[in-house]
């Protein structure tokens, strides 16, 4: 009967465990917006040497559409916008996507596109870096013109809540910063010049150079005084910067996903990239401090021995729990 009673009691303990093991497995890939839109866990990461030909190009079929440059929304952290291209098109959509419901609409399509960004006001900026900036509404309406349309914008950002945008105009060699309003008209000239920045609390999170080096620093919106942080390798491209929380910021580069406490200066890196075949190329934060980041994971996968894949797709990672998905955005 005693080895009756432990057979029993081994069964039972194997049985719970099972259970328990299925259930961490369930819950690990439970969909954590019971979205419409399929949330995929990423895989693990395998390192492998991509194939590159005499030209320096990647010999790989590239995965169409490209899906790619999220961005949430600054005051509803379930919507985001991203750009989506298909084969043999040359116009870029940029699409608005909602992370739970589905919901998935073309705000306006274009040409050329550098990193739209969508402010507290519900206008979205885009231009190309070749010419004249844009607006549009979310939903489509009001597009316009902000600059003249012989104007060269390399660089814009919003500041001031959404209220006003710095902006970088090239004249010839030259570069001059200005403040525009919500009209496109100039109301300030600034002497600092910074890029990839984003704005929160009149601080605004940006690269700038500081003694001839480049840095990762806060720029002041009121004094336009600029504090450095940490240098930047100027060799490592780098995305937009952009607001985890009030004191944390988050970008990626060539390595990964790194955040800087600007109290404290102190990096840590949130996912590493040590293979050329995965790279994340741009972050943006959710507004609602849950420490959840949209990113585009790039990366080469072999579907057959014989055929590598280039795929850009749109991932959602959790920083507090490490965990990725890739959303099925197709």
């Amino acid at each position: 009967m005693k080895h009756l009673y432990y057979l029993k009691f081994y069964i039972l303990m194997g049985i719970l465990f099972v259970v328990s093991c299925r259930w961490e497995s369930e819950e690990e890939f439970i969909d954590p917006c019971n979205s419409t839109i399929t949330w995929t866990p990423a895989p693990a990461d395998t390192c492998f040497s991509l194939p590159i030909n005499g030209l320096g190009y990647v010999e790989a079929t590239t995965h169409w559409p490209f899906i790619y440059v999220p961005y949430f929304c600054p005051f509803d952290a379930k919507r985001f916008m991203y750009w989506k291209v298909y084969e043999g098109v040359s116009e870029i959509n940029i699409n608005i996507s909602n992370l739970c419901t589905g919901d998935n609409h073309i705000v306006t399509t274009t040409n050329y596109l550098n990193y739209p960004q969508w402010g507290t006001s519900d206008w979205i900026l885009f231009g190309s870096a070749f010419g004249p900036l844009y607006k549009v509404k979310s939903n489509g309406d009001s597009l316009t013109a902000l600059t003249p349309l012989n104007s060269v914008i390399t660089n814009y950002m919003w500041i001031n809540d959404g209220n006003e945008i710095y902006t970088t105009w090239k004249d010839g060699a030259l570069n001059h910063n200005y403040i525009l309003n919500l009209n496109g008209e100039i109301v300030d000239t600034i002497l600092l010049s910074i890029a990839w920045g984003s704005y929160r609390n009149s601080q605004i999170a940006a690269i700038s150079t500081y003694q001839n080096i480049l840095y990762i620093g806060i720029a002041n919106s009121v004094d336009w005084q600029f504090t450095p942080l940490i240098p930047l390798d100027s060799g490592n491209l780098i995305s937009p910067l952009n607001w985890l929380d009030e004191n944390t910021l988050v970008w990626s580069d060539y390595d990964g996903i790194h955040t800087l406490n600007i109290l404290t200066s102190q990096i840590l890196t949130i996912k590493t990239t040590p293979c050329e075949n995965m790279r994340y190329t741009s972050v943006s934060a959710a507004p609602d401090n849950s420490g959840k980041i949209l990113t585009t994971r790039l990366e080469y996968i072999y579907v057959k021995p014989d055929s590598l894949v280039e795929y850009q797709r749109i991932s959602l990672i959790d920083t507090q729990t490490d965990q990725e998905w890739i959303l099925g955005l197709e």
